[in-house]
Order: structure tokens, then sequence, then C-alpha cells
């Protein structure tokens, strides 16, 4: 009877405790993120963080070990929790199927095989399950006292299939190359492979390094390493020039990675079941895409997608009507791109409408105008190629004035001119676009 008395007490004790002090609770789990360290190191944490804060959580705090952190806080009373686990993009498109994940992180695109391993949860690929929250750059970097300083594409292709194995032969010192290349899980991985080599190719005589961290490390200490680095892990770094096809080589800054027009840019995306209805998730997406968000991604070294102006100098080689708007007007850093090549806008510039809208009306005052300029991609007919680059033209000027009421435009095809690159493969999606022009 008092061994039933006393434990009567101590359940009684147990459950004045949890109402006082409810991290004894059981912690509720709001989403789950799993997928590229590029997003999952620092950004992810960042935006989950200012998401807890937007809500008016209290407490908030992290613990990580390794890869996994995981993200706590009090919000109304109850522990809350949001673990984020970074181990490749790759990762995260494998914890959708296996439902371990609610928001898959990746910094290249979805591939096609990832879209139909998911194919029975909608279409992955489509603006319901696609946020691009950031953008970033490749970085090619190299030891600060290797006196080369740009590289081609087709160099960089090279060096990473092992056809040039000395820097002497790139006007270097008598110096072995030593190339570093992430891991296959990896989409920063991907996304180079796929600018560099049009795909998946087997490297020849690289080293295969674990990680940011280790690329990092050894490119300051070895005088022969290159290798390749976001954006927001490069700044001690010596940062290479890069050429592509015709353009004139660039060195990634903020302004030519906002536009999408240096060869090695790549998107951060952030993918959801789209069969799946979360108010949590949906509100997190929302939040990462909102002013708040975007500036969270700036905070964390990532060039965010808020619309800049930027003076570009006239191209000399230009068409007339551009080269007098060059020189009159500034470019916004919006370019708006098609899904897969086709007439549709993708995911990102769905949003980007609106944040054109924004941008206008918040600059109402000046007075501006806008002009859209239509590209297309290379055509054996340049009759062709002019028709389509003024169609897409009109397809973005279609939407502003359909969904967002916004007409006052004026629309300059292109054609052809200015490819982004020369790559058979890539060329359709990257030349084919539509810049933003205000006066």
């Amino acid at each position: 009877m008092g061994s039933s008395i006393r434990r009567g007490g101590i359940a009684l004790l147990f459950c004045q405790l949890l109402l006082a002090n409810p991290l004894i609770a059981e912690t509720q789990t709001l989403f789950r993120l799993t997928g590229s360290n590029t997003i999952g190191a620092e950004l992810a944490p960042l935006l989950v963080k200012g998401y807890l804060q937007h809500l008016g959580a209290e407490n908030i705090r992290q613990r990580s070990e390794g890869e996994r952190h995981w993200i706590s806080a009090q919000l109304k009373g109850r522990a809350v929790e949001v673990p984020v686990v970074a181990l490749g993009s790759s990762t995260g498109f494998k914890a959708l199927n296996s439902d371990s994940a609610d928001i898959g992180m990746a910094s290249r695109r979805i591939k096609q095989s990832e879209v139909e391993m998911l194919a029975r949860f909608g279409d992955l690929a489509g603006a319901g399950a696609e946020h691009v929250i950031g953008l970033d750059a490749l970085v090619v970097a190299v030891h600060p006292d290797n006196p080369v300083s740009q590289l081609s594409i087709a160099q960089l292709r090279k060096i990473y299939r092992g056809e040039i194995r000395n820097w002497r032969e790139l006007g270097g010192a008598d110096l072995p190359v030593r190339p570093l290349h992430r891991d296959t899980e990896s989409g920063t991985r991907a996304t180079f492979d796929e600018e560099v080599f049009g795909g998946s190719h087997p490297a020849a005589g690289v080293y295969e390094v674990s990680g940011n961290a280790e690329t990092h490390q050894i490119v300051l200490q070895q005088a022969g390493a290159i290798g390749y680095l976001p954006y927001a892990d490069a700044g001690d770094v010596k940062k290479l020039a890069i050429k592509a096809g015709k353009l004139a080589a660039v060195v990634p800054d903020p302004g030519i990675i906002a536009t999408e027009d240096f060869p090695l840019t790549r998107r951060l995306y952030l993918y959801k079941n789209p069969s799946r209805h979360r108010p949590r998730v949906d509100d997190f997406l929302h939040f990462t895409e909102s002013p708040a968000g975007q500036r969270l991604v700036a905070e964390s070294g990532f060039i965010d997608l808020t619309p800049v102006a930027l003076k570009i100098p006239p191209y000399p080689n230009a068409p007339n009507a551009y080269r007098e708007l060059m020189a009159s007007g500034e470019r916004l850093s919006i370019s708006f791109r098609f899904a897969d090549s086709s007439s549709e806008l993708d995911s990102r510039a769905l949003k980007d409408l609106r944040r054109l809208q924004t941008f206008m009306e918040e600059h109402a005052n000046r007075e501006l105008s806008l002009t859209l300029v239509g590209f297309s991609d290379q055509k054996a007919n340049s009759t062709i190629a002019d028709i389509i680059s003024r169609f897409r033209a009109l397809k973005v000027q279609g939407a502003l004035l359909r969904e967002h009421q916004f007409g006052d435009s004026r629309v300059l095809a292109l054609g052809a001119f200015a490819p982004l690159t020369a790559d058979s493969q890539r060329a359709p999606v990257k030349n084919s676009r539509v810049e933003v022009w205000i006066n």
C-alpha cells in the first residue's frame, strides 16, 4: 500500500515537472531537412533560426555533430526542433523518397532519374515542389602564388581529364597540376561536371576531397593545387577568371552571379513532396523566399534573389538598339529563363514576376520605363532565332500583364546575340533568356 502511494506521488511530481519545464516533455519536430552540404552547413540553420524567430520562438539554439545539426527552441510553451542533415544533394532526394525528410536541399537541379524515382509524389521538377532560394557560383581556386589568372572551360576540362598535367602548359610554373574533385554525392561536383563536361564524366588523376573545407585548406597549402569552392567559402583564395566560348573571361562577383551570366553560376534549391500538405513546410519555404529570408541568404555569403540595378558597359559589337539601352539604362539582376528550354517560365521566373513588380512599385517615384530583352539559342536560320527571342520576351510581358496587371513595358529581340555558353547540351537553357532593363 505504501509502495503504491509512493509511486503515485512520484507520478504526480513528474507531471508537475512536465508542466513547469516543457523541455522535459516530448520535443515536437516541425520538419526535417536533408541534402546539400553547401546549403546545410550554415545557410539552412540560419534560415531555420530566422524562421523560428519570425514565429516568435524563444531560447533558439543549435547543437551540431559533424554534418548534422539540430535547431531547437521554445514555441508557444512547447519544445520544438528542426534537424538538418547535410551529407550531399543526392541524399536529399533519397530522403524524400524514404520519407525521412520533409525538405530536400540541393545545390544543383534535380536529375531526371530522381524525378522518375519520386514520380509517385507528383512532378518534383515543377513549381509546386521546386523552390530556388538563392544563387551561388563555383569559384575556381588556386594557390595565391600561382601566376595563372584565367582559364577557359576547355582548359578546365583538359585539367580534370588528365590531359594537362603541368602548370607550365598554361603559362605557369614548372609544377604538377593537382586537381581536387568533390565526392559523387555532392551537388557541387554535379554542377561542376555539368558545366565543364556537359554531364558526369570520369576524371583522371584527381584527388577526391571530403568537402569544401578540405578543398580550401589544400589550395592554400599546396602550390600546384586547383579546386572549386562555393562563392561564400572563397573569400581568401585566389579566384581565376573563367572564359566560356567567345565571351570575355570574368571573375565571379555578386552582380554577374545575380544575373546568372557567370559560366559556373548555380542555383540553390529546396524541394518538397508536392502531394503532401504540411503547413509548417509551406510556411518555411515561403519565409525563405520572402525579403526577410533573402536577407539571411545574403548574410550567409550567397547571392540573394532581391532585384538590384546594375550598370553594364555597352558591348562594342552590340546591335545599335541594345548598345543605346546599355548606355542609358541599368540592367536588373533578374533574368527570366524557361523550364527545360520550353516556352514555359521556370520555377524561379514565376517568383521573379512578383519580385519585378515589387521593385517597380518601390521605385515608382523614379518613373522608370521597362524593357524586356529576349535572346534565343543559336539557330541555323537567324530569322527563326529572332522570332524565338521575340516570343520569349512577349511571354514574359504577357505574364506580367496577365498575372500582375503590369503592362507598361516594351520588347527588344536580339536573336542569338551574346550566347552565354557554346556547350550544345547547356546552350538551350542558358542562352534562351529574357533580360530586364530600366531607364
